[in-house]
């Protein structure tokens, strides 16, 4: 690990993550039946993948500064989003990160000519991902001391667009230089299987999922929340 100290930040790069694959856990995860003619050995599949992840991530300690109805200030950019707003109502400290798995293993998937073996691949890397952010929050937490930390990333919602990646990316400087991902005109990160967000003290909990209503994303976490969903559209920050 090593610490970042541009602009007096608390900016710090860790490099390699620790990584664990359980080949019982990626079968089950993945619906893997290894008694079925041609399907890989989940064994298999975690030997070709794991000397091609390189797990790192960077992140900062940011203050939150002004609020208003539909924007909040971090580390001096604004944010617009009601629901990151609603979130960070109370929070004086974030954390805004970037992490990835590396280019390899994604260019290794896509070489295979085998599109099953190529989609097991690129699920193994997205449990990779989770494991990861579980990883800095687990780390985060204890270094600082918050009971829990909720994660919220440009895209999720339609309320916090992916174009916000610009300015999340901006707290981090030159992010492909540093960590060796970049951003698309069309703000997709490069490699594809990189992650980012802000993580935020909260008591309650919260994930993007609960306002979300679409029905069959295969990535969610929690049940969509109507009443959750109407509260954030109608809070009044004026009334404090």
């Amino acid at each position: 690990m090593r610490p970042d100290r541009r602009k007096n930040s608390e900016m710090e790069i860790i490099d390699r993550i620790p990584v664990s694959l359980d080949a019982a856990e990626i079968s089950r995860h993945l619906h893997i039946r290894p008694e079925r003619e041609g399907s890989p050995r989940p064994e298999e599949l975690i030997g070709l993948a794991l000397p091609l992840i390189n797990l790192r991530a960077i992140h900062d300690v940011s203050f939150v500064g002004n609020k208003d109805g539909e924007s909040v200030e971090v580390a001096g950019v604004v944010f617009r989003s009601r629901v990151l707003r609603t979130n960070l109502e109370r929070a004086q400290k974030v954390f805004p990160y970037i992490m990835t798995i590396g280019p390899a293993l994604e260019q290794k998937a896509a070489s295979i000519g085998d599109l099953l073996k190529q989609y097991y691949l690129e699920e193994i890397a997205n449990i990779v991902l989770e494991q990861g952010a579980a990883w800095l929050t687990d780390k985060l937490q204890g270094r600082w001391g918050f009971p829990r930390l909720s994660n919220l990333s440009p895209g999720s919602l339609e309320d916090w667009p992916i174009t916000e990646q610009r300015q999340l990316f901006s707290l981090f400087g030159d992010a492909e230089k540093v960590i060796g991902v970049r951003l698309t005109d069309h703000f997709l990160m490069l490699p594809r299987k990189s992650i980012s967000g802000i993580l935020f003290p909260s008591e309650e909990g919260f994930t993007a999922c609960q306002l979300c209503p679409r029905d069959d994303c295969p990535s969610r976490r929690a049940r969509y929340d109507e009443a959750l969903a109407a509260e954030y559209r109608k809070r009044d920050f004026t009334t404090g």
